[in-house]
């Protein structure tokens, strides 16, 4: 699910910096940040996404339709802080099935002799994971990283997809249909659903008979889940947001992974600014935009990925972690933050410096789109036989690894 896009100017821009966004046509695209990994720490979800990534590449094998990379997954830190969790992270992963942990440091005078970059298309590579250490090393795999960099840990067997064509391709090998509607009741019989009622978009009622059914309503499995009388479901949602920026000036190649700042960051802001931010805030009274805060140090987890024709998405989900959602989420979301792309190309400058360039300049150019993360406290997902006997939920597949990484 997606919202059309909504465009921004920086608020950091003329003397009509604190007045509302102006009027921009919107980009009429849609994108998704459609990642997966084989990471985690986690002695279950690793086997248990090994699996699933290999039914991709199974998917994949014959002609790629759905345009499976393995470019990975690139962390970076600056701090020694930074360095030691990434190392902890790098080793606990690969403990628990990830692949193996390679060091490279430029001992021996081996520089990168012993790293395999990554093909910057197709789903065949290295897998397990690499640190790299040294910002002379990680400045010569990505030229355009900051030299404040001073750890770099690459996990391999990740990357992204075309999630649209997946689905196209899992429907084709099932033989199913699409019935575009809304779900509205169920018949059931001795503990079992018999049927499913739905609405569909042209107004037209239908009741469909099943042998089992399958809640994988994302956000809305709670709203399912009412209709069939079962017990609650422990899932969160939270507010998804991604800057699409059209990158005028080339600063992120096309052929980049998908990259995280790891360590906190400052934002910083300029004396006036700060104080427009104090103003601005408005938590107080009940209101979403907790600027004060930004004046903070705040935390990492900022990451990017280029996602074709000279665009990157920008993600920094930290910011709309106090952004509440209705127990019946709406589509299209109405409220971010009008900050947002400002904050993220601020927050990411840390990383990539070249980003720098667009603080005073965001325009026409970029966008925000957005839909929602569906949780699971322990970020496992949630797969189970629930609420009747032929009955089973499928959600809370997005895991947040940055709180535990």
């Amino acid at each position: 699910f997606s919202e059309p896009p909504v465009s921004y100017l920086s608020n950091s821009q003329t003397t009509q910096q604190f007045g509302p966004p102006k009027e921009i046509s919107p980009n009429p695209l849609r994108f998704s940040t459609e990642c997966y990994r084989d990471f985690f720490v986690d002695t279950a979800l690793v086997p248990f996404m090994s699996r699933s990534v290999s039914l991709l590449e199974e998917l994949a094998e014959t002609d790629d339709a759905i345009n499976l990379n393995r470019r990975g997954y690139c962390f970076f830190a600056g701090s020694d802080a930074g360095t030691k969790a990434l190392e902890r992270f790098g080793v606990q992963a690969s403990s628990f099935g990830a692949g193996p942990l390679r060091r490279h440091d430029g001992s021996a005078g081996r520089g990168l002799a012993e790293y395999e970059r990554s093909p910057a298309n197709g789903f065949r590579g290295p897998t397990g994971l690499d640190l790299v250490y040294g910002p002379e090393l990680i400045q010569e795999i990505y030229p355009f990283v900051t030299s404040k960099a001073q750890v770099m840990l690459h996990a391999r067997r990740c990357g992204w997809l075309d999630a649209q064509a997946l689905g196209r391709a899992m429907l084709t090998a099932s033989g199913g249909q699409v019935l575009r509607g809304e779900v509205v009741g169920f018949d059931t019989h001795q503990g079992a659903v018999t049927a499913v009622q739905v609405q569909q978009n042209d107004g037209v009622a239908v009741s469909l008979k099943c042998d089992a059914f399958v809640n994988a309503a994302g956000a809305w499995m709670e709203r399912v889940n009412k209709l069939l009388e079962a017990p609650p479901l422990p899932l969160k949602n939270e507010v998804h947001a991604k800057v699409i920026l059209n990158d005028v000036q080339g600063v992120i190649p096309q052929t980049a992974p998908f990259m995280v700042w790891r360590d906190q960051v400052d934002l910083d802001w300029e004396e006036d600014m700060k104080e427009f931010l104090l103003e601005l805030d408005d938590t107080a009274t009940g209101g979403m935009v907790n600027s004060a805060s930004w004046l903070a140090k705040q935390p990492g987890g900022q990451h990017l990925r280029p996602c074709g024709n000279g665009r990157v998405l920008l993600l920094w989900e930290h910011l709309h972690r106090h952004v509440p959602v209705p127990e019946d989420p709406e589509m299209p979301i109405s409220d971010f933050l009008e900050m947002y792309p400002e904050l993220c190309v601020r927050g990411l400058k840390e990383m990539v410096p070249g980003l720098g360039g667009y603080v005073e300049g965001l325009g026409k150019d970029t966008s925000v789109d957005g839909g929602y993360y569906t949780v699971m406290p322990d970020g496992r997902p949630l797969v189970s036989p629930h609420g009747a006997s032929n009955a089973y939920v499928c959600g809370g597949t997005s895991n947040a690894w940055h709180e535990r990484s």
